[in-house]
């Protein structure tokens, strides 16, 4: 009912006789009655249970944040894992996302395309509009003025919690004749900030990446592949999860392993169920993640799935591989379209790397490794380093990481922690000067809330784990690994 109003709305103000516009305020809802007005609202108040919003006036291409008002004159359009993305830019000549975060000030508008030609009122989600589907989210952000301030915080309205920090607010967007369309009203709540946002022109599209991972239906980027080379084949592991090794792919939501025998890598079709070897396995971590699902299939037990695989090996280390196959599983209800297009996979390696990060910063690869023993103390300890070939203590005295272990731990293939009795007490982790133990996890002068570690050592090799979890300095955790020669003194 509200946008009906809303659309006869700016059919009345176009009639609405002189002198009537004269006695009611700018803002104002006109009522007709066989072609004449009757009588004016002003906007705001309720008619016969009807709201008809105050919206914030916008001259222009601009957005409005607080009291400032900033021209926009660029605007980019892509589409990301089955949302669509919309950024506006005070910067010209803006093509991409990347232009955008060059610099200036800019919107960035996120949302489901179940809202697009719609008319979004803040308050209709939950009703009109369902709250578990149906999604957007925009953030006003200053490029210059984040890069420069760590504490910078953009401003931002999202469809969850909205009503935390806004009284209403409308959200319009569609694209028709080549021009993007776009109005944004963020009514804050007392002591919070009024963001607004009206564009009506150009736009560039960003087209979608050609690889892709559709999984019922539902798209992800292609981020993430593997190879396993075999005497007869390949094993790849395709993946939408962005990852850096292969032993992370349990972590992701979802993931495929293919196998194709090199006789049938010429890039033809390979229907799944004919005769061609291959095998197809689809794991599903998300959809329950108590309980992750595993769909199999292959040339000898093809089940009721259908479609086809293609693999294309190029030659150059580069392959393209094609994946449509509907009806799988015990239901025959799920559905995948996986493309990697001249794709170079990754090495198919389980090993775990040596090095560590610090709140998930760039890795450190850990290069070195000398370990002692204190008898009277009853503990090993084993010096790690970023720089290669060091196997002398005081090459170590700046060492990146000192792990030390009791005794009774070393060599049991276990993680222990910090907590527990005395001998859980002589574990420790050196970091950058700061010990990180029992002692100092502690009471309200603790540096971290806790942390653990394996040590495990035999031929001159060493396997390594720690982990220092929430350090306050750092506003997260160090953790790391090591896996190679050791000198032991």
């Amino acid at each position: 009912m509200k946008q009906k109003i809303f659309l006869l709305f700016a059919m009345f103000v176009g009639f609405a006789m002189q002198t009537m516009a004269t006695a009611a305020t700018p803002d104002s809802v006109f009522v007709v009655k066989n072609g004449r007005i009757v009588s004016a609202y002003e906007v705001g108040t309720d008619v016969d249970n009807i709201s008809f919003p105050k919206r914030i006036q916008l001259d222009g291409n601009c957005v409005k944040v607080g009291n400032d008002v900033y021209e926009m004159k660029s605007a980019v359009v892509t589409t990301i894992n089955n949302y669509k993305y919309i950024y506006l830019s005070t910067l010209e000549g803006c093509k991409t996302p990347e232009d955008v975060m060059k610099g200036g000030k800019n919107l960035q508008l996120a949302f489901s395309p179940t809202l697009l030609d719609k008319y979004v009122e803040f308050n209709a989600f939950g009703h009109d509009f369902d709250a578990d589907k149906d999604f957007f989210q925009a953030v006003f952000m200053d490029v210059d003025e984040y890069n420069r301030n760590d504490d910078y915080e953009p401003v931002s309205v999202s469809s969850y919690d909205w009503n935390d920090y806004y009284s209403d607010g409308l959200l319009q967007v569609s694209f028709a004749g080549g021009k993007l369309a776009l109005n944004l009203e963020a009514t804050p709540k007392k002591g919070e900030t009024l963001l607004a946002a009206q564009y009506n022109g150009a736009y560039t599209e960003v087209t979608a990446n050609e690889n892709h991972f559709i999984v019922d239906g539902k798209r992800y980027e292609m981020r993430a592949a593997f190879a396993e080379k075999k005497a007869d084949g390949v094993n790849f592991y395709l993946t939408p999860g962005n990852i850096g090794s292969a032993n992370e792919l349990d972590n992701c939501y979802y993931y495929v392993r293919l196998f194709v025998p090199q006789s049938n890598m010429d890039g033809s079709e390979l229907d799944v169920q004919g005769n061609k070897k291959y095998e197809l396995t689809f794991v599903d971590n998300v959809t329950d993640v108590n309980n992750p699902q595993t769909f199999s299939i292959s040339n000898d037990a093809p089940s009721s799935a259908t479609g086809t695989i293609s693999v294309l090996d190029n030659g150059d280390g580069t392959y393209t591989i094609k994946i449509n196959v509907a009806n799988l599983g015990n239901s025959a209800a799920r559905t995948l379209d996986v493309v990697y297009v001249n794709g170079t996979p990754k090495e198919y390696s389980l090993a775990v790397p040596s090095n560590y990060t610090v709140a998930d910063g760039k890795p450190v690869d850990l290069k070195s490794a000398v370990l002692t023993h204190d008898d009277a103390e009853g503990v090993y300890t084993i010096y790690l380093s970023a720089k290669a070939g060091v196997t002398t203590l005081a090459g170590m005295a700046d060492a990146d990481i000192v792990v030390t272990m009791p005794d009774a731990f070393a060599n049991d293939n276990s993680l222990h922690g910090f907590s527990g009795d005395e001998t859980n007490a002589k574990i420790s982790i050196k970091y950058a000067g700061d010990t990180y133990s029992q002692a100092t996890v502690n009471g309200t002068k603790s540096i971290a809330l806790g942390g653990n570690a394996k040590l495990s050592f035999a031929d001159g090799k060493a396997d390594v784990d720690f982990t220092v979890f929430s350090i306050k300095k750092y506003s997260g955790a160090l953790k790391g690994h090591y896996e190679g020669n050791v000198t032991r003194l």
